[in-house]
């Protein structure tokens, strides 16, 4: 028999004919479908503990994709990715209304945009996955976790978006991130949707229930190593030794002006200072502050000077966060750094911020263009204060303990973190400092701090995190939190760190880009075998 061009409708993945009526999904049946599955994954961003909504929440989608055109694909998954942006940064609104007295109005139509702008990655990868399942004629349970992590890849938005992060309170599904990062968690999450909706679509024969048992055999291997490993490093750290580390949580209000000290108090001697000589005294060998107003430690020398005083009649070491200012080639170069002070108060350590926030931090290059620059500016104002950026990873030695400090969202950027790690871990403990006030009264700093429990496990490494208004968080290698703070509230804490002189790192932190290079580099295998596909069908 000789062979016909086969339409794109005709070489969609085998349906039963039981299954036709999907085929006549109705419109509004497939854009309640795809409302459904934004709200199913954005729901964990707001409570933690429904984190099982986000392994069955692209069931809906996948039920409004099939033999959906490819204008249709990207409809659906265009609405599923602005409701799960606008569940997730629903303090978007608040942080617009910080940067400038825009109306009510202006703010909604701001965040709006950025939702919109935001889910728009979720519809291209839906483009791709039709367009692979139609050329194909299956690969669901490869392509769809594929094209959705690739395309949250390679989109530019402000940070990136790792699904996975809002599992920091499902400590059972975590711990496979020390093998593939919280892209590998992302894959799997999708994967038990995929193979859920295959089994509720009955797409359960021949190659596609061997498909199946494949999934749900990874699906298994993952929880039980994670059952395995969660124990395995509960059991470690009970003959580790601890230290005492100083939290300061200031709850400072966020200004874009240089604050004066409260009253009773000075550059000389802040009220973060004297919280730190009541922790010295409680104990702590280490105190902490977090990213919050301006000290003036590199602009006064009466600051430095006092500091030293107070931390060597206190006998304890302090990190802490300032602007910095120098003359490079005849030009003032600011910068976001931490400082890190021995007991004696000389200064042991300096790290300079890495990854800067794009228009808060530096203005990306595409928008200083004629026009754009002017929009930019109207938006952002006096927000956007360029800041050089550093140029090396740094450790501040502190009782035996290699920190590694960063500043506010690096933690979002599980690459930079692993790269700062490395393969030499052992010993080492990761320190972010954030100043999170801009987004008001709302879950993004509980967000913030989950981020940064995925990173302590990606890496195998204990983790503090400090944040200006909290929730603060020390956490053990394994995500187990073992002291924090309340949110939007100032507070002082000596939290027990268990730790380890000799452990640390993973696969993960040894080899950061493995994993990801091997999902672009199947998808684009995937991609290669449809249009060869499709050509041998044109020429039949």
């Amino acid at each position: 028999m000789s062979r016909q061009f086969i339409s794109s409708s005709a070489v969609d993945d085998a349906v039963p004919r039981s299954d036709q009526r999907a085929i006549t999904l109705p419109l509004p049946a497939r854009v309640a479908l795809a409302l459904l599955s934004g709200a199913l994954v954005g729901i964990p961003w707001l409570s933690p503990e429904l984190f099982w909504t986000a392994w069955i929440g692209w069931i809906p989608l996948l039920f409004a994709l099939r033999h959906a055109s490819l204008k249709g694909a990207l409809m659906c998954g265009w609405l599923t990715g602005t409701v799960c942006f606008a569940i997730a940064s629903h303090w978007m609104l608040d942080f617009v209304r910080y940067l400038d007295d825009f109306s009510p109005l202006a703010i909604v139509g701001l965040s709006a945009g950025f939702w919109l702008y935001a889910g728009l990655a979720i519809g291209l990868a839906c483009v791709l996955f039709r367009w692979l399942t139609r050329q194909l004629g299956g690969w669901e349970l490869l392509s769809f976790p594929l094209c959705l992590v690739a395309a949250m890849a390679w989109y530019p938005l402000l940070f990136q978006t790792h699904f996975a992060e809002a599992q920091a309170a499902f400590l059972l599904g975590l711990q496979g991130v020390d093998l593939v990062g919280a892209k590998g968690l992302d894959v799997v999450m999708m994967l038990c949707s995929v193979l859920l909706y295959r089994i509720l679509a009955g797409d359960g024969r021949g190659m596609a229930l061997r498909g199946n048992v494949l999934a749900t055999g990874v699906l298994a291997v993952w929880f039980a190593y994670g059952a395995f490993s969660l124990a395995s490093w509960d059991e470690r750290m009970q003959g580790w030794d601890s230290r005492s580390i100083g939290l300061v949580q200031p709850n400072d209000p966020v200004t874009l002006a240089l604050p004066e000290p409260p009253r009773g108090f000075s550059r000389e001697h802040p009220e973060e200072m004297a919280a730190t000589v009541r922790l010295a005294a409680a104990g702590a060998q280490l105190v902490v502050w977090p990213e919050a107003r301006y000290k003036g430690y590199f602009d006064y020398f009466s600051v430095r000077q006092a500091y030293a005083q107070a931390l060597a009649d206190s006998g304890v070491a302090l990190i802490f966060h300032d602007p910095e200012g120098r003359w490079v080639d005849g030009n003032e170069v600011h910068y976001n750094s931490v400082v890190h002070l021995d007991p004696t108060g000389e200064q042991a350590g300096l790290y300079r911020k890495m990854r800067r926030m794009p228009f808060g931090e530096y203005r990306p290059a595409f928008f200083s263009l004629p026009g754009l620059n002017w929009l930019t500016t109207q938006l952002f104002g006096e927000f956007l204060r360029p800041l050089a950026a550093g140029t090396e990873h740094v450790e501040f030695a502190v009782d035996g303990m290699r920190i590694i400090p960063k500043v506010c969202y690096e933690t979002a950027f599980p690459t930079d973190v692993a790269d700062a790690i490395g393969g030499d871990a052992a010993g080492k403990v990761l320190l972010f400092l954030s100043q999170d006030n801009w987004f008001g009264e709302t879950t993004q700093p509980f967000q913030h701090r989950a981020m940064s429990v995925v990173r302590a496990v990606e890496n195998r490494v204990p983790m503090i995190h400090l944040i200006n208004n909290g929730p603060s968080v020390v956490a053990a290698p394994n995500g187990r939190t073992l002291a924090s703070t309340p949110a939007f509230s100032r507070a002082e804490l000596v939290a027990e760190l268990r730790f380890s002189p000799d452990v640390g790192g993973s696969l993960y932190s040894r080899y950061p880009r493995v994993f990801s290079n091997a999902i672009h580099g199947v998808l684009g295998l995937l991609c290669l075998l449809a249009l060869v596909g499709r050509g041998r069908r044109r020429e039949g």
